[in-house]
């Protein structure tokens, strides 16, 4: 009598693992056909480096400076600009000298969304450089 007990306990305790592989895969093919890839655009910002050439070029491209006070206004030519108008005037600079390249002073205190503009009013005009630098004043 023990033996007949033992195979059916044995029997009974044993469980199907393929419907729960089943059902496995096909959450695995569901995450992967729902699954939404994000490809965000960046900015490229020329950071300053130390290995600068002492010489300076022969006539250097003139600079157009943007700069961003502490309260997020912007300036050039020592005027202030919209900040959507900032393409608009670095094309007509450009149109004095195409290779001029663009120098974005910004104060710590100023607000981000305002820099980014500006980078990115420079990069739609067609400037070939676009640099950013920290606006520094003296207290």
């Amino acid at each position: 009598m023990r033996s007949k007990r033992r195979n059916r306990d044995e029997d009974e305790t044993a469980i199907d693992m393929t419907p729960m592989l089943d059902i496995v895969f096909i959450m695995l093919i569901f995450f992967i056909v729902t699954t939404s890839f994000v490809k965000e655009d960046t900015i490229e910002l020329a950071r300053p480096t130390t290995n600068q050439d002492t010489t300076p070029p022969k006539n250097p491209p003139p600079l157009i400076v943007v700069s961003i006070d502490g309260q997020s206004n912007v300036f050039m030519n020592e005027r202030s600009v919209d900040p959507e108008a900032i393409r608009a005037n670095i094309e007509t600079q450009l149109a004095v000298d195409p290779r001029s390249p663009v120098l974005v002073r910004v104060h710590e205190d100023a607000v981000n969304e305002v820099l980014v503009t500006a980078v990115d009013q420079a990069n739609s005009a067609g400037v070939s450089k676009v640099n950013v630098a920290r606006w520094i004043t003296a207290d």
